[in-house]
């Protein structure tokens, strides 16, 4: 994740706005991640800190912070949360990739690819692709029904992956963007 250079004050509102993010306390928290939010992408280097937290909670704000913001940047973090423990950080995470719309498609359809075997990678999955279809953010082509139904199911996990591997080599191609 590129670091932005940004000014020492405003440096100083972040590092508040983290402590906050850490408070006992759920309205403190909520304004800190609003704010953090609003502040935008500047805020992530400081924010990833928090997701190696032993704290559930903190863990969590910050995910939520990274969702909310949304950045194409984000993507690595949301694939890798898609396989956490924690069943309300892979759904942060699923619905951080839900926010940055087409750009996660690739590396989700990669990232099935080489998860095929995990029951956390392949129901997020399910649940992006499902709601992107929803909001008209797929492609004309895209095997949206055929997908859905082999990541469901995976009782397929080979047709699952020549469909993978098909629709990548179709994306890679340029094939209805």
């Amino acid at each position: 994740m590129k670091t932005e250079t940004i000014p020492q004050t405003e440096k100083i509102q972040i590092q508040e706005l983290l402590e906050k993010l850490c408070s006992e306390e759920g309205l403190i928290r909520k304004e800190a991640r609003n704010s953090l939010v609003k502040t935008g992408t500047p805020v992530l280097p400081y924010v990833l800190e928090l997701l190696d937290s032993e704290k559930h909670i903190y863990r969590w704000e910050a995910m939520k912070v990274i969702a909310e913001i949304g950045s194409p940047e984000s993507i690595p973090i949301f694939l890798e949360s898609l396989n956490d423990d924690s069943g309300d950080i892979r759904w942060i995470a699923s619905e951080g990739l839900i926010h940055t719309g087409k750009y996660s498609l690739k590396p989700l359809l990669q990232l099935i690819l080489d998860k095929h075997d995990s029951v956390f990678v392949l129901n997020g999955a399910h649940h992006i692709i499902h709601v992107l279809s929803i909001k008209k953010l797929l492609p004309k082509d895209f095997p949206t029904k055929n997908l859905l139904d082999l990541l469901k199911v995976s009782s397929n996990p080979s047709s699952m992956k020549v469909l993978v591997h098909h629709t990548l080599e179709m994306l890679a191609k340029g094939g209805s963007e």
